[in-house]
């Protein structure tokens, strides 16, 4: 064989080795990969929406579940009639013949009509149009052209309840605003798909078997809200809100030793079921997004950080100019004019002057450094996104007439959720505790991933400080104080009152007719289990956060105390009961007399109420109230027309619906 001979049949040899391996390598090792490539071609998967887990309050209720429902699908090219369809879609769905006809003689092989129905009247449409186009045959789901798919649905069984709290999800069940979006990576399940085929021409067929695949839910997370002690401050925020017809509040209970927040309440609030008809005002959790000037409530920050640095000592006494007082360049004024007046005496009376000559004691940048430590002009950390972080003024700009504005809560802006933060660290002792509002998460298994627990994030002032503060707080709240209506039969309580005017937008001045009032309080008194801040934004007519703010608070305390079993600090005067002659049946006539008419009173029946109803009619009571179960009362001790004295203890079992 020649040369060129050998030369031609070894190239010939070359490529059927090349062509051999080919094949092998098509045929035997990229086998998989051809078929994923042609199931891409001929396959597709139409994402379903995914399982969400639960949202519950601290005792396991339900805030916001997954319910199941049906989508209601058509395939175009599969309908014998779009028009016959459309005029029956267009009376089961409310929508126009005209709208659902164009879209129903769309060229896609698939389309979704109405997603997550009530399963009945879902079932019912696809009925009708299957019997009307297909004389009754259900030889598969999407044989007649329209079929159903089960997808979970996000359902808020309480609600207007918390509802700028828990936030919404949108259509395809992602978080939108609230505790639904903050923690959205814990509650999303995994996409369930539906899988389907295509046609030569890339349409969208449904097999008749509807083959879903389905991945995992959501995990369940619980908050530490309380729903009773949640619905307890809603009422009690509009009671005021309406009152004096304001623009919007918030009120917030938290547990000052812990950092738990019991309660998150605000105004204007919506139902989350339906949450494109809410303004966007009401969607914002205001007690994160809001900053305001807090006026007086601010002196106790000031007065603790003077006591704190040894500026000032609660014996001595304060020249407070007779209600004017001019410093740097501008002229101060109190509400009523005060001559001398002892330290604690400044903040029972809420003295501008006297507060701000306490602040001058102190060097401008220790002062400043105190208020930073207390966690104003910085997010507290709470779980919860977009928290802002408040308006403080420059540590270098911290003098003269700012620093003395600053002192009585005017020229710094804070959230409600920094209020209650602070305060509770001047009163649990002077530890600034992390606020939190996510007690468990639990996966789909049960296995927990995350718990909350009390977390210390400093100290700023030191126990005996801290002991002062409550005390002269308590004063704020005597006869004579600017609290009055906050005090509380059975309870020694602190508090501080709040009116601060509004800034204009636009104009950075200062609105002649516009304020915020409020009330920051706790009890009780020596040792405070609860920590409840009230804001009333734009009240009409009374504007004094001790007329408009401290009632609200009032009540929120006395329901929520005797609700957890917080036992009364004072003594109070048992009912006295005056013996009576017997009457025509023999039975004793005992009435109370006059003067314990309002230290005993006579037991409700309570029997259908609903928790949340047998929490505010108890309210009105000094008892300590024990519930059990769910449902409505069935259940109740003493029995109804008992004579009740203050410190009695009141169990009521819920049951059934």
């Amino acid at each position: 064989m020649n040369p060129r001979a050998r030369i031609i049949l070894g190239g010939l040899a070359a490529i059927y080795m090349l062509v051999v391996l080919r094949a092998f390598h098509i045929q035997i090792l990229g086998v998989q990969d051809i078929r994923e490539r042609g199931a891409k071609q001929y396959c597709v998967k139409i994402p379903l929406v995914p399982q969400r887990g639960a949202i519950l309050d601290r005792t396991g209720n339900e805030l916001a579940v997954s319910v199941s429902t049906k989508s209601v699908f058509v395939q175009p090219a599969k309908l014998a009639s779009v028009d016959t369809a459309a005029e029956i879609l267009s009376r089961r769905l409310s929508r126009p013949v005209s709208e659902l006809r164009k879209q129903l003689s769309s060229e896609k092989g698939f389309l979704w009509v109405k997603r997550q129905m009530p399963s009945s009247a879902a079932e019912e449409a696809v009925r009708e149009i299957r019997e009307a186009l297909g004389g009754g045959k259900r030889n598969g789901w999407g044989d007649e052209g329209i079929g159903l798919v089960e997808e979970p649905k996000r359902f808020y069984p309480n609600r207007e309840l918390a509802s700028s709290l828990l936030g919404f999800t949108d259509l395809d069940s992602a978080g939108i605003e609230g505790v639904e979006k903050s923690l959205d990576k814990y509650l999303r399940g995994e996409r369930a798909f539906l899988e389907c085929e295509r046609d030569a021409k890339g349409r969208i067929i449904v097999p008749s078997s509807m083959p879903v695949e389905v991945n995992s839910r959501g995990s369940s997370v619980s908050l530490t809200i309380d729903r009773n002690v949640q619905h307890i401050a809603e009422s009690e925020l509009k009671t005021a809100a309406d009152k004096y017809r304001a623009r919007g509040g918030v009120a917030l209970v938290m547990r000052p030793k812990t950092g738990e927040i019991l309660a998150m309440a605000t105004l204007p609030a919506y139902n989350p079921n339906s949450p494109a008809t809410a303004i966007p005002e009401a969607r914002k959790n205001h007690a994160l997004t809001d900053t305001f000037e807090p006026g007086s409530t601010f002196k106790v920050f000031t007065m603790a950080a003077a006591l704190e640095t040894g500026s000032v000592k609660t014996s001595e006494r304060i020249f407070c100019e007779n209600g004017s007082y001019r410093y740097a360049g501008r002229v101060l004024h109190d509400a009523h004019p005060h001559g001398w007046l002892t330290v604690p005496e400044v903040l029972k009376y809420s003295s501008n002057i006297g507060v701000s000559k306490i602040s001058e004691r102190m060097a401008p940048e220790r002062f400043f450094d105190m208020i930073r430590s207390f966690g104003f002009g910085t997010k507290t950390g709470i779980e919860l996104i977009g928290e802002v972080n408040g308006i403080m003024p420059p540590r270098a700009g911290f003098r003269g007439i700012r620093r003395a504005t600053v002192s009585f809560g005017q020229g710094i802006s804070v959230t409600p959720i920094q209020m209650a933060t602070a305060l509770s660290a001047v009163v649990n002792g002077g530890k600034v505790m992390k606020p939190y509002i996510v007690k468990e998460i639990r996966d789909p298994e049960g296995k927990t991933v995350y718990r909350g627990e009390p977390k210390e994030l400093r100290r700023v002032i030191s126990p005996s400080t801290s002991e002062q503060m409550r005390q002269m707080m308590g004063l704020v709240v005597q006869e004579d104080g600017t609290g009055t209506q906050a005090r509380i039969k059975g309870f020694l309580v602190g508090g501080k009152t709040g009116t601060a005017q509004k800034v204009e937008v636009g104009t950075g001045k200062y609105s002649p007719n516009k304020r915020i009032s409020s009330f920051i309080g706790f009890l009780p008194l020596h040792d405070p289990e609860l920590m409840i801040l009230v804001v009333i934004d734009e009240p009409k007519g009374q504007v004094y956060g001790g007329v408009v703010a401290a009632p609200a608070f009032n009540q929120i305390a006395v329901k929520t105390a005797y609700y957890l079993g917080i036992s009364p600090t004072e003594p109070i005067a048992r009912a006295v009961a005056r013996k009576e002659p017997l009457n025509a049946a023999g039975v004793p006539i005992t009435r109370v007399s006059t003067a314990s008419l309002d230290s005993a009173m006579v037991m409700p029946d309570l029997r259908g109420l609903s928790m949340g109803r047998v929490v505010d009619v108890m309210g009105r009571y000094s008892v300590k109230l024990n519930l059990a179960g769910t449902g409505v009362a069935r259940q109740q001790s003493p029995a109804a027309g008992r004579l009740l004295a203050p410190g009695t203890e009141c169990s009521v079992i819920f049951g059934g619906k």
